[in-house]
C-alpha cells in the first residue's frame, strides 16, 4: 500500500514537473516571437523566430499551432529581403535569384497554408511579381499577379489589401495595356498593417 502510495506521489511530481516545462516552453515561443517580430522590423534579413524548448520534441509548438504563424512570418521575411535586394554589379542575377526564392516560399504558403495566412502570403505575392516585371513561361508578370491577387481575395475575401492591389492592377493594365515592368504602376505606394508581427506590408506597388 505505502509502494502504491508513492508510486501515485512520483507520477504526479512528474506530471507538475512536465506542465510547469511546458508552461516555460510556450513562454519561450512568446518570446521568440516577440524579438524575431522586433528585428523583422528593423533588419528583416537576420530575423528569426526559434524558442528553447525545455520538452523533447518540442510539443508547446504543437499544442499552440504555431506552424502557420511561423511560415507566415518567414515568408514576410523572404518577401521583405526580396523587396529590399538591390539590382547591384552582376546586372541583377542576385536580385533576380533572391525574388524567385522569396517567390518560391510565398508560392508554397499560398498554396498549403491556413485561408488567412495562404490569402496573405498570395498578396505578397502578387506584390513581387509586379513589381519585378518579368515574364515566366510566356505569362506576363501583370497576369500572373493577377492571378495572385485573386487567390488571395477567394482564400479571404475580407483582405482589403488583396482586393485593392488588384483593383491597382486591373486600372494600370487598363491604362497602359502594352506596358510592362517595375515602375509603371499608378496610384500611391503604401503597406498594409496586418498579419505577422507588427504588420504584413502588402498594399500598393
Amino acid at each position: 500500500m505505502r509502494l502504491l502510495r508513492w508510486t501515485v506521489v512520483a507520477v504526479l511530481v512528474v506530471l507538475a514537473a512536465v506542465l510547469v516545462a511546458a508552461a516555460l516552453d510556450g513562454l519561450s515561443w512568446r518570446s521568440a516571437f516577440g524579438r524575431g517580430d522586433a528585428r523583422l522590423v528593423s533588419r528583416p534579413a537576420a530575423a528569426q523566430w526559434r524558442a528553447s524548448p525545455l520538452l523533447p520534441g518540442d510539443p508547446a509548438r504543437a499544442l499552440l499551432d504555431l506552424g502557420d504563424d511561423l511560415a507566415l512570418r518567414r515568408a514576410v521575411r523572404a518577401f521583405l529581403v526580396a523587396e529590399a535586394a538591390p539590382r547591384g554589379f552582376d546586372n541583377g542575377v542576385t536580385q533576380t535569384r533572391v525574388r524567385s526564392g522569396a517567390e518560391i516560399v510565398l508560392s508554397d504558403l499560398a498554396a498549403h497554408g491556413s485561408a488567412g495566412q495562404a490569402s496573405q502570403a498570395g498578396n505578397l505575392l502578387g506584390v513581387l511579381v509586379a513589381k519585378a516585371g518579368r515574364v515566366t513561361g510566356g505569362v506576363t508578370a501583370d497576369d500572373r499577379a493577377r492571378a495572385a491577387f485573386e487567390a488571395a481575395i477567394r482564400r479571404d475575401p475580407s483582405n482589403l489589401d488583396a482586393k485593392y492591389n488588384l483593383e491597382l492592377l486591373l486600372r494600370r493594365t487598363k491604362a497602359t495595356a502594352t506596358r510592362q515592368g517595375p515602375g509603371s504602376g499608378s496610384g500611391a505606394l503604401g503597406h498594409g498593417r496586418r498579419g505577422a508581427g507588427s504588420g504584413t506590408p502588402g498594399r500598393g506597388y
